[in-house]
C-alpha cells in the first residue's frame, strides 16, 4: 500500500481546501518554511490516529494541541474543514477522511488497517506504531537514535521489529507464575495459622493438666468439705453444691460478726450512759412542770378586760383633745357639753384631758413589764421541754444500739459476746475454715477438667492432621511456584532468543545504512550490540567502544538518526505501506552527506518503496529530483507549496518528472562521434 493523495481544508494552517497527489516512486515536496510542508505529514498521521505525536502531553495555559488541530487564524473558518487521505495499492484504494464532528471513537476501516499492517503479527496499535517509523520527522531524526536510553532504543526496535506469539506466551506464563505465587502464599498463611492453632492447642493441654490435683488430694478435699458441711456420705456433685451454700452462710457469719465488732463501742457507751441519763430526765421533767406553773400563774391576770377599758378611755380622751383643739371656744362654750367656758377653764379641761392620757400610758407600761415576763417564762418553758425531749431522744438510741446489739449477739449463737476476743477467735476460725473449703472445692472442681482435657487432646490431634494437609499443600505450592517461575523464565528467554536473533538479521542493514550515509569521515562503521537478560540494551558504539551520542557534531548525529530510522522502517516485517515520508531529513546535513541520502533513498525506489520527501531548498529538491530513479512517467513528482495572493497556504506547483530516454544518442550523433 501507498499513499494517493492527501487533501485539506481549514486543517492547521491551511485555511482553503489543498490537495496533493502522490506519484508510486518518489516525490519531493519543497517551499519555504512556514509553507505546511509538515501539515501534509501531520494530515497523514491525524487521519490514521486522529492524534499528532510530535504534541503528545505537551500543554501550555491550559491548551493542547487538540485546540489547535483546525483553523483557529484570522478570517472566517470554512464550512467544509476535513483531513482525507487515499491508500492505493494491490488490495485496493481507500479513502480515510476525518473532520472536527466526527466523535471520539472514530475507528479507521479495518480493512484498510489489514491492508497496512499484517493481522497476525501487527502490534496491538498498528497504526499509530506505523505513523512513528514511517514519518521521520526532522525533530526525532537525532532524538529517536542516538539520544534514547539504550532500553528504549532496543523497545523501539523490537517493536518495529514485529509481533509474535511470544509476547502471549510470556503473558500467559507470568499470570500462571502469578497465580502460583499467590497459592503459595495463601498455603504459607494457612501453615502458619494452623501452627499457631496446634501450639495453642498444646498450651490449652498443659494448662489443664497444670490444673489437675492428684486422687489423694481430691480425696482429702472431699473429706474436708463433707465434715465442713457435716454430710458425711454425700456424692461429689451434692457435696460441692451443699459446701457452696455453706460458704455463703459463712460469709454472712463473718458479715454480722464484723458488724457487731463495729457496733461494740456504741454499745459500751450506751450501757455506761444509760444509769445518769434516768435521773437527768426526771429533773428535765420537774423543770418543766416548774415552768409552766409560772407561766400560768403570769398570765392569771384579765388582760382582755383592762385591755378594753383603756381603748375606750384612750379612743375618748384622743377624740376630746383631737376636736376640742380643733374647734376651740365657741361663743364661750364648750363645743362639746356647752357648757360656759372661759380661756382658762378650757384650758385646764385640757390639762385635765391630759392627765387621764398619763395614767393610760402608766397602765401600759405596766402591762408591757408582765408580757416581758411572760415571754421569758414561756421561753424558759420551750428551754427545759427541749432538754426533755433530747434526754428522752438520747435514751431511747441508746436503748436501740442495745437492743440492736443483743440481736445480732443472739443471731450468733454465742455464749459469750461481751469482749472482742471472742469475736476475733470465732472470725478467725471461719475464715481458716471457708479459705479451706474454697480451696478444697477448686481442687474438686479440676474433676470437670477431664472432659475438657480429653477434649483439648484431640482438638490438638485435629490441628495436627490439618497442619500436615496444609503443609502438603504449601509443599505443591512451593513446587508448583518453581516450576510456573522456571516456565516464565524460559518462555522469556527463548522469546529473547527468538527476538536476537531477528535483531541479528536487521543488525547488519543498520550497519549497512550507515556505512552508506558516511556520517563521520573517520568512523565510517558502527557496531549495534545487544546485552541484559531480563532488561535488554541496545548500544550503537564506533572505533573502540565509542559513544557517537558524545562525538558526532549535529549533522554526523543526524545521519546516523536516518540510518538507524530508515533500517527500522526497512524492518517492520509486519507493515505493508511500501512509504517512507521524511520531513526535512537534511538540515544540518551537509551537500555531501545529503547526495549520500539521495542515493541511499535511490536505493529505496528502486526496491519498490514510494518516497515522501519533504525540502526547504530549492537547489537541494532540483539535486534529489536529478539523483533519485525515474523508471517510467508518472512514477515521480516534485511538489511546491506556497502562500497565494490572498496569503493562504497552496499547490502552487506540480511537476511530473520524466525517465531519461533509454536511447540517449541517435545514429546521428553516433557517426559524428565516430
Amino acid at each position: 500500500m501507498k499513499l494517493s493523495h492527501v487533501s485539506v481544508c481549514g486543517f492547521r494552517g491551511y485555511r482553503e481546501e489543498a490537495r496533493v497527489d502522490f506519484a508510486p516512486g518518489f516525490n519531493i515536496i519543497d517551499g519555504r518554511n512556514g509553507v505546511g510542508k509538515s501539515t501534509i505529514f501531520d494530515a497523514v498521521e491525524f487521519a490514521l490516529t486522529g492524534d499528532l505525536s510530535k504534541y503528545a502531553g505537551a500543554t501550555a495555559s491550559g491548551q493542547s494541541v487538540a485546540d489547535y488541530i483546525w483553523w483557529i487564524g484570522d478570517g472566517d473558518a470554512p464550512s467544509d474543514r476535513f483531513v482525507e487521505v487515499g491508500f492505493s495499492g494491490d488490495q485496493g484504494h481507500w479513502v480515510v477522511r476525518r473532520t472536527p464532528l466526527d466523535p471520539k471513537s472514530f475507528i479507521v476501516d479495518t480493512h484498510l488497517t489489514a491492508a497496512l499492517a499484517h493481522p497476525a503479527l501487527a502490534p496491538e496499535a498498528p497504526l499509530k506504531q506505523l505513523c512513528a517509523t514511517t514519518i521521520i520527522r526532522d525533530e526525532h531524526i537525532a532524538g529517536l537514535s542516538l539520544d534514547l536510553k539504550e532500553t528504549e532504543r532496543y523497545a523501539l526496535l523490537r517493536q518495529a521489529i514485529g509481533a509474535t506469539d511470544a509476547e502471549t506466551w510470556i503473558t500467559r506464563a507470568q499470570a500462571i507464575s502469578g497465580q502460583a505465587k499467590r497459592r503459595r502464599e495463601a498455603s504459607q498463611t494457612e501453615v502458619a495459622s494452623l501452627t499457631s492453632d496446634v501450639s495453642s492447642a498444646a498450651r490449652r493441654i498443659d494448662e489443664l493438666r497444670l490444673s489437675l490435683a492428684s486422687s489423694q488430694a481430691i480425696a482429702e478435699a472431699s473429706d474436708r468439705l463433707r465434715a465442713f458441711v457435716d454430710a458425711p456420705a454425700a456424692s461429689v456433685d451434692t457435696l460441692i453444691s451443699t459446701a457452696q451454700k455453706r460458704t455463703v452462710a459463712v460469709e454472712l457469719e463473718l458479715e454480722t460478726i464484723d458488724a457487731l465488732k463495729d457496733l461494740r463501742p456504741q454499745y459500751e457507751i450506751a450501757r455506761a450512759d444509760l444509769p445518769y441519763l434516768d435521773p437527768l430526765l426526771e429533773a428535765a421533767t420537774a423543770a418543766v412542770l416548774e415552768a409552766k406553773e409560772r407561766l400560768e400563774s403570769l398570765e392569771i391576770v384579765d388582760r382582755a378586760g383592762l385591755s378594753s377599758e383603756l381603748a375606750s378611755q384612750a379612743g375618748a380622751i384622743i377624740t376630746l383633745i383631737q376636736e376640742g383643739r380643733k374647734l376651740g371656744l365657741i361663743e364661750h362654750r364648750c363645743p362639746l357639753c356647752a357648757t360656759e367656758h372661759s380661756d382658762a377653764s378650757f384650758a385646764a379641761g385640757t390639762v385635765a384631758a391630759e392627765a387621764v392620757a398619763s395614767r393610760i400610758d402608766a397602765i401600759a407600761a405596766r402591762l408591757a413589764l408582765r408580757d416581758i415576763e411572760i415571754a421569758v417564762a414561756r421561753t424558759e418553758l420551750t428551754d427545759r421541754e427541749e432538754s426533755e425531749q433530747s434526754l428522752k431522744g438520747k435514751i431511747e438510741a441508746h436503748k436501740a444500739i442495745i437492743v440492736r446489739f443483743k440481736e445480732r449477739a443472739a443471731a450468733l449463737s454465742l455464749s459469750v459476746v461481751n469482749d472482742n476476743e471472742t469475736l476475733d477467735l470465732r472470725t478467725n476460725e471461719l475464715r481458716q475454715m471457708l479459705e479451706t473449703a474454697r480451696r478444697d472445692l477448686r481442687i474438686l472442681d479440676t474433676l470437670r477438667l477431664n472432659d475438657e482435657l480429653a477434649k483439648a487432646t484431640q482438638s490438638e490431634v485435629n490441628a495436627k492432621g490439618r497442619l500436615q494437609k496444609g503443609q502438603e499443600r504449601f509443599g505443591r505450592a512451593r513446587k508448583a511456584e518453581t516450576v510456573a517461575t522456571a516456565l516464565y523464565d524460559a518462555t522469556r528467554r527463548a522469546a529473547a532468543e527468538t527476538l536476537d536473533l531477528r535483531i541479528d538479521r536487521v543488525l547488519p542493514l543498520m550497519a549497512e545504512l550507515y556505512s552508506r550515509l558516511k556520517p563521520h569521515p573517520v568512523w565510517q562503521d558502527i557496531d549495534y550490540s545487544i546485552r541484559g537478560d531480563v532488561r535488554r540494551f541496545l548500544s550503537l558504539k564506533v572505533g573502540d567502544g565509542l559513544n557517537p551520542q558524545f562525538l558526532f557534531s549535529s549533522g554526523q548525529r543526524r545521519a546516523t538518526g536516518l540510518a538507524f530510522l530508515l533500517s527500522i522502517n526497512l524492518s517492520l516485517a509486519w507493515s505493508r505501506w511500501q512509504s517512507v515520508l521524511l520531513d526535512d531529513p537534511v538540515q544540518h546535513v551537509d551537500d555531501f552527506r545529503t547526495v549520500h541520502l539521495a542515493e541511499v533513498l535511490a536505493q529505496l525506489v528502486a526496491g519498490g518503496k514510494q518516497i515522501i520527501c519533504a525540502v526547504e531548498d530549492p537547489a537541494l529538491a532540483d539535486m534529489m529530483c536529478r539523483r533519485l530513479p525515474i523508471r517510467s512517467l508518472g512514477a515521480a513528482k516534485r511538489i511546491t507549496l506556497g502562500p497565494n495572493a490572498n496569503g493562504n497556504l497552496q499547490v502552487q506547483a506540480t511537476a511530473e518528472l520524466k525517465p531519461l530516454s533509454r536511447r540517449a544518442f541517435t545514429e546521428d550523433t553516433q557517426k559524428m562521434v565516430g
